[in-house]
């Protein structure tokens, strides 16, 4: 398990700075296509990569949100209650996670190779929308696997005492 945990920190670390790399290229493309406007030149196309570049980013911070525990949550009942009340709602809440994400991960998958056979592209720059598809759908496995090993040490710790 701790090789899962390692591949998984390499893999969530690299996602994360790709996805930080996006919002930065948003923040730069966005204030290029602001004062070109001033000027009459727009860049074209500035929308789209913006919206993908923001897809992307917000992808990519899954895995690390998971593993460094960064999801908001509620918590007014389930602080209240004894340590491993809380490890059990923890448990059914990533067992939950788990369930969606994979349904999730394998829908993407079939919509990403049906947006391919049908050669759908982004409208003004006729880029591949499957390829944003399938690279959301990867960035989801990984939060999968970021999930089994949440659920496995929160396990770990219920079964002690």
């Amino acid at each position: 398990m701790e090789s899962l945990e390692k591949t998984l920190l390499f893999l969530s670390d690299k996602l994360k700075m790709v996805g930080a790399l996006c919002l930065f290229g948003m923040a730069i493309l966005t204030g290029v296509d602001v004062i070109g406007r001033l000027f009459k030149y727009p860049i074209f196309g500035a929308i789209e990569l913006v919206s993908f570049m923001g897809v992307l980013a917000v992808a990519m911070a899954l895995p690390v949100t998971q593993i460094t525990k960064g999801h908001i949550g509620v918590e007014l009942l389930v602080d209240r209650l004894p340590r491993r009340g809380r490890l059990f709602v923890e448990l059914c809440t990533e067992t939950a996670s788990l369930a969606l994400f994979i349904i999730v991960c394998w829908r993407m998958f079939l919509f990403s190779m049906k947006l391919k056979a049908s050669g759908e592209v982004s409208m003004n720059l006729h880029l591949p929308e499957y390829a944003i598809v399938f690279i959301l759908a990867c960035c989801c496995v990984v939060l999968c696997l970021a999930i089994v090993s949440s659920i496995s040490k929160t396990f770990t710790q219920l079964i002690k005492k």
